[in-house]
């Protein structure tokens, strides 16, 4: 796939989640097989404040996009410049977040609700940027205001490189089905690449949004939780594979925050790397009261093991059933 300048190894991306998606999570995906990674989203008001404090990207950090949200054509065009000087591949506007402390600057999906303010902001960030510019959508406020297909065209129209299209409304939220039709309407309305979005969980979701929508590119979100296989083309890790991963990973956050955030960092995935496991929502009940990295190895070592002995069990007993009946 092609963004622009930016020649990527394959159509598979890494969705900007705000506190998930960091640079050790980023680097998980990449080894994985992703082909472009996003940061979380970022304030541009706040990236300029704090600069290097808010972000820094490492040199192996790469292909990657900063993703950013504001409502002023000017904060935004200068935090993208920014960007562009700590040498991100690209830069990513959000017209789509239907979070209320991003609509409530009248950033995220709000912007979809006012098209003169979208070509302003996108004219102006245009002009700021040599490296490739994209910006992520919905599908639109709600229902009766389904026009992602009139900010697609606008965005195209400013010089914009890239769509990314989550088909779902801001009312909608997270809830209901993505609509993988509107990804298609999209696609065939631009001449620029389009990645789609949404209901992604499984390697065989993103070949079927792929040949159903025409869309160059599939961006995995909370598919990629605690699964980072979904870039391989795999379902899942098995038990040894998760162990080694959550080590790895581990190891990634540690020299990343240092000793003292780590043990924090790691917790939340290792809700993700077990949910769906045998037991899973009591051992995530003991997990919540760990916070030291040695209890916290103990208690994932000793989970593991129990599922082990239960498979071990139960192909005893399979077998001595067969046993029986021969």
């Amino acid at each position: 796939m092609r963004l622009g300048t930016l020649h990527l190894g394959n159509h598979l991306v890494l969705a900007p989640m705000a506190g998930i998606s960091d640079t050790p999570f980023r680097q998980i995906a990449r080894e994985r097989g992703c082909g472009l990674a996003f940061t979380g989203l970022m304030n541009a008001e706040g990236l300029l404040r704090k600069r290097g404090a808010y972000l820094r990207i490492e040199r192996d950090d790469h292909p990657l996009s900063v993703q950013l949200f504001g409502s002023d054509p000017e904060v935004l065009a200068e935090a993208a410049q920014w960007a562009e000087e700590i040498e991100a591949d690209a830069v990513d506007i959000n017209m789509g977040c239907p979070a209320s402390q991003v609509i409530g600057i009248g950033a995220g999906v709000d912007l979809m609700r006012s098209p003169e303010k979208v070509d302003r902001i996108l004219m102006q960030v245009r002009k700021a940027l040599k490296i490739p510019l994209s910006i992520k959508i919905r599908s639109g406020w709600d229902n009766q205001h389904i026009n992602a297909v009139e900010i697609s065209k606008i965005a195209e129209d400013c010089g914009v490189d890239g769509i990314t299209i989550h088909p779902r409304t801001k009312i909608e939220g997270f809830r209901g089905r993505a609509d993988w039709n509107l990804i298609g309407e999209v696609k065939r309305a631009v001449h620029i690449p389009v990645i789609g979005n949404g209901d992604v969980t499984a390697p065989f979701l993103a070949k079927g949004m792929l040949e159903e929508t025409g869309c160059d590119g599939v961006m995995i979100g909370r598919g990629a939780l605690g699964n980072p296989w979904i870039f391989s083309g795999r379902p899942s890790g098995s038990l040894e594979e998760k162990t080694s991963m959550i080590h790895h990973h581990f190891s990634l956050i540690q020299n990343y925050y240092g000793e003292k955030n780590s043990a924090h960092q790691i917790r939340k995935h290792l809700y993700w790397y077990t949910k769906g496991l045998p037991n899973c929502a009591s051992f995530h009940s003991r997990l919540s009261h760990l916070k030291e990295k040695e209890a916290l190895f103990e208690a994932i070592h000793s989970y593991f093991e129990s599922i082990q002995m239960r498979e071990l069990c139960q192909r005893s007993a399979s077998e001595e059933d067969i046993s029986v009946i021969g």
